[in-house]
């Protein structure tokens, strides 16, 4: 069968820097995953869990980490239709003439034979009858089967595995135990507070540097107005600032002279995303 046939592995997925930027606080939960990581004598590397309300930055920890550990990540994206299959190979048909198929190996395959990260986002999304390949990798046999390829793919020792899901999708859809007890430990992702909220915005938007004090006065004081219930994600406050930078840019009529964002810029951004945002509530 595999004859016929070519094996393709899975792409990793490398963050570009000027999108990502340096990462801000998340020191506990960074030496979390690192020791949980270890290994060592007697002792299986584990498999954490992320939970944590949208935008909070799980994805940026996990870029960050695979980066400290100089390590390829392989990201591998959970939704309800995902079967066990899908978890480790798929197949297509192939633009080799002399062949009929591919096999492409999915990202947590591809992690395994390589000696990589493999990043499951959304992992409480998928079924537990998917789910449950993965009990024989998360274990000490560090192994999957696949049904297409007829064979057994063994993990390297340098494989690590980690998960992320948000808080609703952990409360409302929980992790059956096969699973859930091999994802540890737990790491809950909580809010931000005022200051490096703060320290996240200067980072990411360094055209700011001039009048930063001003605008993230405005910023809170606008976040109040419109989000009075809850404290701002990261990515909150990096789309509002990415809009009221793109407004400023929109409005210079003269590309060699730089434009600074202004209070009105940033207004205007709240404006914009907080109505576009209310209107898609109602719908």
């Amino acid at each position: 069968m595999l004859n016929q046939g070519n094996i393709i592995h899975s792409e990793p997925y490398a963050p570009r820097d000027e999108y990502v930027g340096k990462l801000v606080g998340r020191d506990q939960e960074l030496r979390l995953i690192a020791a949980s990581w270890m290994g060592g004598q007697n002792c299986l590397p584990l498999s954490p869990m992320l939970v944590g309300d949208p935008g909070l930055g799980k994805n940026r920890l996990i870029y960050e980490i695979a980066k400290r550990c100089n390590k390829d990540l392989y990201i591998f994206q959970g939704h309800e239709d995902v079967t066990a299959e899908d978890l480790v190979c798929t197949v297509r048909f192939s633009d080799d003439p002399d062949r009929k198929i591919d096999y492409v190996l999915s990202p947590l395959a591809t992690a395994m034979l390589k000696g990589g990260i493999c990043f499951i986002d959304e992992i409480a999304k998928i079924r537990p009858r998917a789910l449950a390949l993965l009990s024989s990798t998360l274990d000490d046999r560090r192994y999957v089967d696949s049904t297409l390829l007829g064979r057994r793919i063994h993990a390297k020792p340098a494989f690590r595995f980690i998960a992320a899901t948000n808080t609703t999708d952990f409360d409302s859809n929980p992790m059956p135990d096969f699973i859930g007890s091999r994802l540890r430990p737990v790491v809950n992702f909580g809010y931000p507070p005022t200051e490096e909220i703060n320290l996240i915005i200067e980072e990411s938007f360094p055209r700011l540097e001039k009048n930063s004090k001003s605008l993230l006065d405005t910023f809170w004081s606008e976040w109040t107005k419109y989000n009075e219930s809850r404290a701002p994600a990261p990515r909150d406050a990096i789309y509002l600032f990415m809009l009221a930078s793109s407004f400023a840019d929109f409005d210079n009529n003269d590309d060699s002279i730089p434009v600074h964002v202004t209070a009105d810029h940033l207004k205007e951004a709240f404006c914009e995303i907080n109505s576009r945002d209310a209107k898609w509530l109602d719908d």
